[in-house]
């Protein structure tokens, strides 16, 4: 029995969209609303995880459909079996038949045609008998047959049917994939003009911290840090050196404010250092601008307009 139409291509596995790029980390502290660049990264790999959810529940259904079809396609090869070794029987018979006619060939002409005669008849009748079981068990064996095609191809739609929708889904994510790389490059771009006005904003040295006051928009204090154990009272909050690299231009930094404490680690002289104040959240700016084996120096930045810069929770 011809069972090549059974055999199904099956369908190659989409591959998996390339991971979206991260950002580089800004050195400059993100302004309050912004979507902080954790939580973004959190949503790529969130959406990534369903897209391979997706792939993998899809080859797991489709091994299960494989299965299935391998079971019906092992029925039909049993009914093929099954249908030879009837064939094989009638062999038999026929064959016996023919050894009893031999070994009447002995005797006498009279009892060779009653037994010719005899087999004759015999055999007309377990032909007919015969035929009609094959021709029954072959009806048999084709209706099974096509009743397992039918299944077979039933659940094939299925199948595909099931793929077809598992590519929308898949279309749908990528979709969702592109709109979030855009929100993420805007917020690269929002990013660097902050950081290119924050840079406008800092003063490096004496003179560009005068002509920072000429503006009149903030307040500036300047101090020097004369060790790493000393707690230094700048304005309203208090400062503590705690580790400085020369060669490199770095610095770490404890922040004493609101009876809290912040710690700032690896900050680069000239490097704005920003945290809020106060129950209305006003915006302070620190900035060192040189820093020495035990000590460093530079200024704190304050708003005159405290009222028009709070940064309340909203």
């Amino acid at each position: 029995m011809d069972t090549e139409g059974l055999n199904l291509q099956q369908p190659s596995a989409p591959q998996a969209p390339p991971a979206a790029p991260v950002p580089p980390k800004p050195v400059v502290v993100a302004e309050k609303g912004l979507v902080p660049e954790p939580v973004k990264l959190a949503l790529i790999l969130i959406l990534i995880l369903a897209v391979a959810w997706l792939f993998y529940d899809n080859i797991r259904s489709k091994k299960a459909k494989d299965a299935e079809i391998a079971a019906l396609a092992g029925r039909i090869a049993e009914l093929e079996t099954s249908h030879k070794v009837t064939e094989a029987a009638i062999s038999n018979k026929v064959s016996s038949l023919a050894s009893d006619l031999e070994q009447a060939v002995d005797d006498t002409q009279e009892k060779v045609e009653q037994a010719a005669a005899r087999l004759q008849e015999e055999g007309k009748k377990t032909r007919q008998e015969l035929t009609q079981a094959i021709s029954t068990r072959t009806q048999t064996l084709e209706a099974q047959v096509q009743a397992a095609k039918a299944e077979a191809e039933t659940k094939i739609g299925k199948v595909n049917t099931e793929v077809g929708g598992v590519k929308e889904d898949v279309v749908t994510v990528k979709a969702d994939l592109a709109n979030t790389r855009r929100d993420l490059e805007g917020t690269q771009r929002q990013l660097v003009d902050v950081r290119d006005s924050l840079s406008a904003a800092v003063a490096k040295n004496s003179t560009e911290l005068a002509q920072l006051r000429l503006k009149g928009e903030r307040d500036y204090y300047e101090f020097t840090l004369p060790d790493k154990k000393a707690l230094v009272k700048v304005g309203d909050i208090r400062l503590q050196l705690t580790k400085t690299d020369v060669k490199k231009g770095r610095y770490n930094v404890k922040v004493y404010v609101d009876d809290s404490k912040l710690e700032k680690k690896d900050r680069m002289i000239n490097e704005p250092v920003q945290f809020l104040v106060g129950q209305n959240r006003i915006r302070y700016e620190v900035v060192v601008n040189w820093v020495q084996k035990d000590k460093a120096g530079g200024y704190l930045s304050v708003p005159k307009d405290q009222a028009l810069s709070a940064e309340r929770p909203r």
